[in-house]
């Protein structure tokens, strides 16, 4: 039987010459600049939303993917709210779907960018897009921006918040889905590490995997699995994919950066070496993992 050393030094040969051949370098200065114009106060229904969710889908369609609003109205205690996830394939696709995936809209605080809740993952996974098919022009690539993750009214319930995820497992084709990588909360303080969750189906390998690439960069974000950090199960979107079958990777911090859900979630107080090398080394793990 090989072992992982051995599978992924195979693996790292085929995204070293898969690099040669295409080219593609994760450039923080993109993901910068989408940060910044994507960090406003973008509630579920507000024109702010729409136009960051208008920038989006123009990146998208400037990627070639295939790009589509997915529109639906849900009536929460007596009141009715419009949503829409943004969802992008690639055409050339010729294997299951690798799901990059992060909510779209911003939580209901007077002012609040939401920075890391979830702007700098929007950016991050358009210039992981644009990396990966200029790698790849068949990577095997889906995108989805949920909305409605936020709680509606303020107050976290089962009933006003994962809208956008739930409608989507509920009315689309998931059986052309091989896994979910959800990002959310990245760039906060360092000292919140990245792990597998308990209920993450995902393999132990597959998060050992990606602290071996994180090695090279002397900035520690994804740990060694074998070492014991605190643990909790959150409600987010990847529990609707969850409960589908569909297997995950739910890369969030815990405990939750200082910024989560206060007004300093803003664009001033984001780590970018952080986000920088997280993004390199999850750029590394998806162009192998096919």
């Amino acid at each position: 039987m090989q072992s992982f050393y051995y599978k992924y030094y195979k693996y790292k040969l085929k995204y070293l010459n898969l690099k040669k051949q295409y080219g593609g370098t994760i450039s923080i200065n993109n993901i910068k600049d989408l940060t910044k114009v994507i960090s406003i106060p973008r509630q579920v229904g507000s024109s702010n939303l729409q136009v960051v969710k208008d920038l989006v889908i123009n990146k998208l369609k400037e990627l070639n993917l295939i790009t589509q609003e997915q529109k639906f109205t849900e009536t929460i205690k007596n009141t009715s709210f419009n949503f829409s996830n943004i969802i992008a394939y690639n055409p050339k696709a010729t294997k299951k779907y690798i799901l990059l995936a992060a909510h779209i809209d911003s939580c209901p605080i007077d002012n609040f960018e939401g920075a890391i809740d979830s702007a700098s993952s929007i950016a991050i996974i358009l210039e992981l897009a644009k990396n990966l098919l200029e790698i790849n022009p068949s990577y095997p690539l889906m995108i989805l921006f949920f909305d409605g993750e936020e709680a509606l009214q303020g107050e976290w319930r089962t009933d006003n918040t994962l809208i956008g995820s739930k409608y989507f497992v509920n009315n689309y084709d998931i059986s052309q889905i091989d896994q979910l990588y959800l990002l959310d909360l990245i760039g906060g303080n360092i000292e919140n590490k990245f792990y597998a969750f308990q209920n993450n189906i995902l393999s132990y390998e597959q998060i050992k995997r990606l602290s071996d690439i994180n090695k090279k960069y002397n900035f520690d974000i994804f740990i060694n699995p074998s070492l014991k950090v605190e643990q909790k199960e959150i409600q987010d979107d990847h529990i609707a994919f969850q409960n589908k079958g569909i297997k995950y990777l739910h890369l969030i911090p815990t405990p939750f950066p200082n910024q989560h859900h206060k007004i300093i979630d803003n664009y001033e107080n984001l780590n970018w070496k952080y986000i920088e090398v997280f993004t390199k080394v999850l750029f590394e793990y998806l162009i192998i993992i096919k």
